[in-house]
């Protein structure tokens, strides 16, 4: 799941083209739960405004309608990820993070969480050892494109159900 939640968080990837619905669904939910395990907690009481002028007709007003309370949209930060363009392919998400972390304070934590260097090198050798596997004797004509391609697959198929 932790790779899944950096492709979305990677701002070049967030679109999610090509998955199967109910797994984006799945990813966004898990990042919503993080989301809302990080997100400041607000516990202060909603903002009234009342007019220091304490007129007659300003409590009359207070009475008949209720004080006027500013209520704020929730989880806007979230929403307003996935409503942003998606970024071009060339650019470094790592910067784009740090130019929006004002945006998308918490999603900002979450990037940094998961789009992080691993630190063993064991994934990057099993991908060379999947890639070894891959071109052989009888597949020496492959593009780089499909080899590519067939690695992702190979690395992925648990979430798309695609060798079963």
């Amino acid at each position: 799941m932790a790779m899944l939640l950096a492709t979305i968080l990677d701002p070049r990837c967030k679109r999610t083209h090509g998955w199967p619905n109910e797994l984006r669904e799945r990813v966004k939910v898990e990042l919503k739960v993080q989301y809302d395990e990080i997100k400041p907690q607000n516990n202060t009481q909603p903002e009234e405004n009342f007019s220091n002028n304490n007129s007659s007709i300003d409590r009359f007003h207070a009475y008949i309608f209720g004080p006027q309370v500013i209520e704020e949209n929730e989880d806007t930060e979230f929403d307003n990820y996935f409503r942003t363009p998606q970024a071009s392919y060339d650019t470094n998400p790592f910067q784009w993070w740090q130019n929006n972390k004002d945006s998308f304070p918490v999603l900002y934590e979450l990037a940094r969480k998961y789009l992080c260097i691993p630190a063993t090198s064991v994934p990057s050798e099993r991908l060379f050892s999947d890639a070894g596997n891959q071109i052989c004797e009888e597949r020496n004509r492959l593009k780089a494109s499909t080899v590519t391609e067939l690695l992702f697959l190979k690395r992925n198929s648990e979430y798309f159900n695609v060798f079963k």
